[in-house]
């Protein structure tokens, strides 16, 4: 345990239960001033409602916050900021139809008499994004940035309240390890000034490059807390979950390579409809995971949707099981046995409002309709043979989509496409926020797909999720195929010096 006596911000046995639920028991926390202090724990455990309890969007049921030494009750969030502690949430919802400049000072623009000052406030703006090495113009509109873009500059708003303590909760799920190195830049720099930053993750690599402290959380308990130094990612992992879990990359090396179920060659996308690949040739084999890595904005995601049919290509060809095929929309590309599990499952994977239930028939829908009506019981027996098969927690298939953990989610979005008949299964980002235990079920349930033959494409951000569990990686660079590396060729290293070179520079593997 912690030897210091004094902290800048303490937590003494706050519980905090919502109907049905005690989402934090008793839960002790110390945080040291100029110190990264990251919380870990499953999906559940009390992570985020522990943070919103320190932010002002949760009042604690019992227990006390010390915050500088005196106790500590927010009202609300806008308390919490002006005391000094803001939160960059995992969710985001910037106004897209704002500028920079007017998304981080909303709600408190520097005015002229009665007026906002717009060129105090874009010239402040255009200060703070050139000390954070983050190159965005300050009257672009949030619109045109990805979720990397969006991520940034919430953490740029979250600095510039000139806080004691910054709460991120996933900030790096959605952006490249160049602009990880940005943020960690900027978390070192907030440090020695003597800020505070409280930091969830779910990824181990992060964790010991990040963390001064640990504390894991496990169904809403303290399970043990203290400097770095007193733990390994497995401890980490075992205390997270309550078990080892030593396969949390279960993928072996592939004895044969099953036939050639699709081949894609010379596939591009001309700059009238986004422009962002061109000249993508590479085969995918049944009972294969495909890795695909590479940075932001290579094109990785982009080229899936067209092979999808979301979007269009202008030239090259898709050819499955030996013929050619030109897949206009999704309905053709599930006709011919692809499907695809999208990078953000609450907007494009999930209709969140709705129930389990209605969401497993979303994608067959024709499978359960006869005579004009909807048969229910075939859809309940989908469900249970689904929720069986990827051992989904939900004692309910009506309840609600949003009522349920990440990695539950995520299950939900494989099962609604498996009760189809599916041999090629994209899977995009197919563990992004989600816990390590879910994140071991899933590739799991990957390897189990593979060895029956179904072939896998995953795009991934993570290194090791890549180099773990695909047999061969396909690395792009702005828009090309820079390399084709073996499972046996494919280390972090190789895939990052592909991922940044250029095609004439790479010598990457053979298709």
């Amino acid at each position: 345990m912690f030897q210091e006596s004094r902290y800048l911000l303490e937590t003494r046995g706050v519980s905090k239960s919502f109907p049905g639920v005690q989402a934090l028991n008793a839960v002790d926390l110390r945080v040291r001033r100029g110190k990264v202090h990251v919380i870990c724990g499953e999906n559940g455990a009390g992570k985020s409602t522990l943070m919103k309890v320190l932010n002002g969007t949760y009042a604690a049921g019992s227990g006390e916050i010390m915050y500088h030494g005196k106790n500590f009750k927010p009202r609300d969030t806008q308390d919490a900021i002006q005391m000094g502690i803001s939160m960059i949430y995992q969710e985001l919802n910037p106004v897209l139809g704002m500028t920079v400049g007017e998304n981080i000072w909303l709600g408190r623009e520097p005015k002229k008499g009665l007026f906002v000052d717009f060129k105090r406030m874009y010239s402040d703006t255009a200060s703070l994004l050139k000390n954070l090495n983050i190159p965005y113009n300050p009257r672009q509109t949030m619109r045109s940035f990805s979720i990397a873009g969006h991520q940034l500059i919430e953490i740029a708003k979250a600095i510039s309240r000139d806080a004691h303590v910054i709460i991120m909760d996933e900030p790096t799920s959605a952006i490249s390890d160049a602009e990880v190195a940005v943020l960690f830049r900027q978390i070192g720099i907030l440090t020695a000034k003597g800020v505070a930053v409280l930091y969830i993750t779910h990824k181990m690599d992060e964790i010991f490059r990040i963390a001064d402290d640990i504390t894991v959380l496990r169904d809403g308990a303290l399970v043990e807390t203290g400097p770095k130094e007193n733990f390994t990612p497995e401890k980490v992992v075992a205390l997270m979950v309550g078990r080892e879990i030593r396969t949390i990359f279960p993928k072996n090396e592939m004895s044969s390579a099953g036939g050639v179920v699709m081949e894609v060659r010379g596939l591009t996308q001309e700059p009238a409809q986004g422009g962002r690949f061109r000249d993508i040739s590479f085969d995918l084999h049944a009972g294969e995971i495909l890795g695909f890595a590479g940075l932001v904005g290579a094109g990785r995601t982009e080229l899936m949707r067209a092979i999808f049919g979301l979007d269009p290509y202008t030239k090259g060809a898709v050819i499955i099981n030996g013929k050619s095929v030109h897949i206009k929309n999704p309905a053709l590309a599930i006709g011919f046995g692809i499907a695809m599990v999208s990078e953000d499952r609450k907007i494009y994977g999930l209709v969140v409002n709705r129930s389990a239930h209605e969401n497993i028939s979303l994608v067959n829908i024709k499978k359960y309709i006869k005579t004009g009506f909807v048969r229910d019981r075939i859809i309940d027996e989908d469900a249970a043979a689904m929720k069986k098969l990827l051992d989904i927690k939900i004692t309910d298939f009506k309840a609600r989509v949003d009522t349920l953990s990440g990695g539950n989610q995520q299950k939900l979005v494989l099962a609604k496409w498996l009760v189809g008949n599916v041999k090629i299964l994209i899977m995009d980002e197919p563990t992004r926020g989600i816990d390590v235990g879910a994140k071991a079920e899933i590739h799991k349930l990957m390897d189990k797909f593979a060895n029956e033959g179904m072939a896998i494409i995953m795009i991934s951000s993570e290194l090791p999720e890549i180099v773990g569990m695909s047999d061969r990686v396909v690395i792009m660079h702005e828009g090309r195929i820079s390399g084709i590396l073996s499972r046996s060729e494919a280390t972090q290293e190789a895939i990052m010096k592909l991922a940044t070179r250029s095609v004439s520079d790479s010598a990457g593997g053979e298709v």
